[in-house]
């Protein structure tokens, strides 16, 4: 493989300088506990922060993710730089980052780091050093075992949950760096063919482009394999309801399901803001879901009952009986004997004529609670209960 220019070169090189500098310097900022939250990849890239799909690959997560990158990033990115030109490498910079991130997000949650890019580069060059006598010596045998054999490891500790890696990012971008290089040149020696090599080339460049685009937006519930994939959303939901607007938390708790359904947390959240909002019969529904995919959270569960019974008592003292009924029944059969709800629904029993029930359930309720004898009982409801901070599901 070729050298690469020494460091001292990098006025001739400012892509691929400029980059550098940029990885490091997000890098650091972020190791240093300042927020970078408007450059890296969430669900604010397809809704009016497209710059995102760029500024993703800057931040590293940890001094090795970054050296690894930015040397290779140095070593592909300069002979590539003097091949091309400053403004077209640019423009691949561009494209195999956007590229790979869309896929990533696509795909699972997103990724950081310049991987996606160093994997186009690399398809690229290998590309061009079988196909152009000036790129020869470019990429060789060693230097394509490592990227490969680097590929399949990273996928290993990622299925084996040792350390997540960005893995659609890296095979995104290579494919996307040996298509362009197939368009640059044909592939092959035949002349008359390399035409319908470029444009066929082409096409899936754009295919493939078109195909991260859709999937990281409308297609994203149906093709996300990760069950966190509506955590983006769900931490924008989170910033929301801390900012007190519920309405927007709202809007994002529904996108976060939209991706992740099975999120017992995001189920449950959902339902704090409409709580919050007084909009019992949907933060019951909210509720309900939540409870029905973490039976086992005691807090969930709880929260659910209180809600139901003070709807209840609402419905109850609105004349709304036959419903304030149906939401006691519903109490006593997750919570067990309530003192509160036999009561009461003893009450409402006697309003629909039901008297033989309602006085068995008001014995029931008195041996629970003898003092609870008034017109109804108003149950508690505590409205300032706090949100999941889990993301996941």
């Amino acid at each position: 493989m070729k050298k690469p220019p020494p460091v001292s070169e990098f006025v001739r090189f400012p892509i691929t300088a400029g980059v550098a500098m940029l990885a490091i310097f997000v890098t650091v900022l972020d190791a240093s506990g300042r927020s970078i939250q408007p450059l890296v990849m969430n669900v604010r890239a397809f809704e009016g922060e497209p710059w995102r799909l760029v500024t993703s690959a800057l931040p590293h997560a940890n001094a090795l993710h970054l050296i690894f990158n930015i040397a290779w990033l140095w070593t592909l990115g300069t002979m590539l730089e003097e091949r091309f030109g400053s403004f077209r490498l640019l423009g691949l910079v561009l494209l195999f980052a956007a590229g790979s991130a869309a896929a990533e997000y696509a795909a699972f949650v997103g990724g950081i780091g310049l991987s996606g890019v160093v994997y186009g580069l690399f398809g690229l060059a290998w590309v061009l050093d079988r196909a152009d006598a000036r790129m020869r010596g470019t990429v060789d045998a060693r230097t394509t075992q490592l990227f490969i054999g680097w590929f399949f490891f990273c996928i290993a500790t990622t299925v084996l949950d040792v350390l997540p890696v960005a893995n659609v990012a890296h095979g995104v971008g290579a494919l996307l760096g040996v298509l362009v290089g197939l368009v640059i040149t044909g592939g092959l020696r035949v002349a008359r063919r390399r035409a319908s090599v470029r444009v066929a080339a082409g096409l899936v460049v754009l295919l493939v482009v078109a195909a991260s685009g859709a999937g990281a937006t409308v297609l994203r519930p149906r093709v996300n394999l990760s069950k966190n994939g509506g955590s983006d959303s769900a931490r924008l939901a989170n910033e929301a309801f801390d900012a007190g607007n519920y309405d927007e938390a709202i809007s994002w708790y529904r996108k976060a399901l939209v991706v992740s359904p099975k999120s017992a947390a995001f189920w449950y959240n959902l339902g704090i803001a409409h709580a919050r909002k007084n909009e019992l019969d949907e933060a019951t529904r909210a509720y309900t879901q939540a409870v029905a995919l973490a039976p086992e959270n005691v807090d969930m569960k709880r929260t659910l009952v209180d809600t139901k019974r003070y709807h209840a008592y609402t419905a109850q003292t609105g004349g709304k009986h036959d419903e304030a009924m149906r939401l006691y029944e519903e109490v006593l059969v997750l919570a067990g004997d309530d003192a509160i709800s036999l009561y009461n629904l003893s009450l409402t029993y006697k309003e629909l004529g039901r008297r033989e029930e309602a006085a068995q359930l008001r014995a029931r309720a008195l041996v629970l609670d003898a003092n609870i004898d008034s017109d109804p009982a108003e149950p508690s409801l505590d409205i300032d209960a706090g949100i999941e901070r889990d993301a996941g599901p």
